[in-house]
């Protein structure tokens, strides 16, 4: 399979304006880079309406609340969504563009979580922080206007590692949530499979940038880059966590951490659905309106989240049981 043209072009593009990889520099020249580049392609126009957009605070962590512009009265879902930036960058602020598409295609509240960035603040900050959300979504849900029984977590590459792992702590809690999904979620810090080699340089996301991921988040350690709650792969036991939607691209490093995973998954008798969009890159979740391809891949994920997140007796109401990978 070849690389999507408009992807094609967009990486044509960067090389020619010369711009460096996203894991090169400190911390606060990669987040500057972020914003800047995010914000220089900004069109708040062209984002997804919504009814309104709130910040939040709740014992020092802040969260973006996205209400959606909802057809029907009644509770409707809520989705906490974990932004991606390799656990280094990026803010609820930075991805409202994401948070507010999830709102309006799924008829649901949005909590998007300004999670703590390492290295200021170290592991296992950001995984406390997507927690205390859950909780607090969990014990707000009728002031939110959701429902308790269709929560669902949503996230994209280091976003999608905290997606998975509360996934995890909300089983072990019993806290119910009916969905999760992953979009190119790293899932274990401890092995480099193919798809690192096959990937390694040239479609945004390098080989050389996982290894500094691993190295702001872990610290070096090898022990805590076993911890499931950093490499959720890992945990011993998957049984009892939500039904899951997990969507991957072809040229992405981290294609095969999201295929074994959902294979563990499977395994594990999780209803899962997986979905590999051959021609697409790292972090396509966030690039609907770059290219069609990933467009239409957002388009098929954030439906089958839903199917998760329907009413009971709604229909077309999803088992989750996507075992057509």
């Amino acid at each position: 399979m070849s690389l999507d043209p408009d992807i094609a072009g967009f990486l044509s593009a960067l090389r020619s304006a010369g711009v460096p990889p996203g894991m090169s520099g400190t911390p606060a020249e990669m987040r500057e880079r972020m914003r800047a580049g995010i914000e220089a392609n900004w069109d708040p126009a062209a984002f997804a309406p919504v009814k309104s957009v709130e910040d939040a605070v709740v014992g020092g962590l802040r969260l973006m609340i996205v209400q959606p512009d909802a057809e029907e009265p009644g509770p409707v879902p809520t989705v906490l969504y974990f932004h991606p930036g390799s656990f280094v960058m990026g803010s609820a602020h930075l991805m409202q563009d994401v948070a507010r598409r999830l709102a309006h295609d799924l008829g649901a509240c949005v909590v998007s979580v300004d999670y703590r960035l390492v290295p200021e603040h170290p592991f296992p900050a950001a995984v406390e922080d997507a927690m205390t959300a859950l909780r607090w979504a969990a014990e707000s849900i009728a002031d939110l206007g959701g429902d308790p029984a269709r929560v669902g977590l949503a996230g994209e590459s280091s976003g999608a590692n905290l997606a998975t792992v509360t996934a995890l702590r909300a089983r072990d809690a019993g806290i119910p949530v009916a969905g999760q999904l992953l979009a190119s979620p790293v899932t274990d810090f401890t092995v480099r499979y193919p798809s690192v080699a096959e990937n390694a340089d040239g479609y945004f996301l390098t080989g050389d940038d996982l290894a500094t991921i691993k190295r702001f988040y872990t610290g070096g350690d090898d022990a805590r880059a076993a911890d499931p709650r950093v490499s959720p792969a890992l945990a011993p036991d998957l049984t009892g966590v939500a039904p899951a939607v997990v969507g991957v691209a072809g040229f992405d490093p981290l294609r095969d951490d999201g295929i074994v995973y959902a294979a563990r998954l499977l395994e594990a008798g999780v209803p899962t659905a997986l979905r590999v969009y051959p021609g697409l890159i790292h972090p396509f979740f966030g690039m609907p309106g770059l290219s069609p391809a990933a467009g239409a891949a957002v388009s098929e994920l954030t439906g089958l989240l839903g199917d998760l997140l329907a009413a009971p007796s709604s229909p077309g109401t999803g088992s989750g049981k996507g075992e057509d990978a």
